[in-house]
């Protein structure tokens, strides 16, 4: 499928519905009727990251264990919704891009926290995940002289619709940005811990 300059490119996949990007030229803007882009470029990124802080081990789960004051210290979030009582939230993430591609993320995960544990795990639902995957966890653990370690594991499957000619240039971007996002996201969990 080849793509004119100014053509303004929307797809069919119901899990990608929310979403949409154009290419656009420096000298004309010209619009096309939308067209179905067949070619998703599909990017796996891990991080993990461990914290110490201060904090007990209880402030400590006491905040990433609720969803909403947690996810509030993720960068690049525009909106996090619960769907429903079993856990299920749906996040919403501002648009990111390079060069003619724009992202929207919109998409769900289900929290499942253990306080006798101390542990706080997520993955998609059966169904309708949304435009990404995301998996992870926190653990934490009581120090020997006091405070608490935070282990962060985390897992992001982006679902990239673009032309198969921008397969590396998306790979390289999408995974650049979810390792950055993830680790501002530690570091504001690590500051607002310690009272920074």
């Amino acid at each position: 499928m080849s793509l004119a300059a100014g053509a303004l490119v929307r797809y069919s996949s119901p899990a990608l519905a929310a979403g949409f990007f154009s290419i656009k030229s420096g000298m004309t803007r010209c619009r096309h009727p939308p067209a179905t882009l067949s070619y998703v470029i599909v990017v796996d990124t891990k991080y993990e990251g461990t914290l110490d802080v201060s904090a007990s081990p209880e402030e400590a789960f006491a905040l990433v264990s609720d969803v909403g004051r947690s996810g509030s210290h993720f960068p690049a979030m525009a909106r996090l919704e619960p769907v429903d009582d079993s856990g299920r939230w749906r996040w919403t993430m501002k648009e990111k891009g390079i060069g003619p591609v724009r992202m929207r993320a919109v998409y769900d995960a289900v929290y499942v926290s253990d306080e006798e544990q101390r542990t706080v795990t997520w993955a998609p639902p059966t169904r309708g995940a949304g435009d990404m995957e995301s998996y992870g966890s926190w653990r934490i653990e009581a120090l020997d002289g006091g405070g608490c370690r935070l282990h962060f594991s985390a897992r992001t499957v982006v679902k990239v619709p673009a032309p198969g000619i921008m397969k590396r240039m998306v790979q390289g971007f999408a995974k650049e940005e979810t390792i950055s996002l993830k680790k501002e996201y530690v570091q504001r969990i690590r500051a607002s811990l310690e009272g920074i």
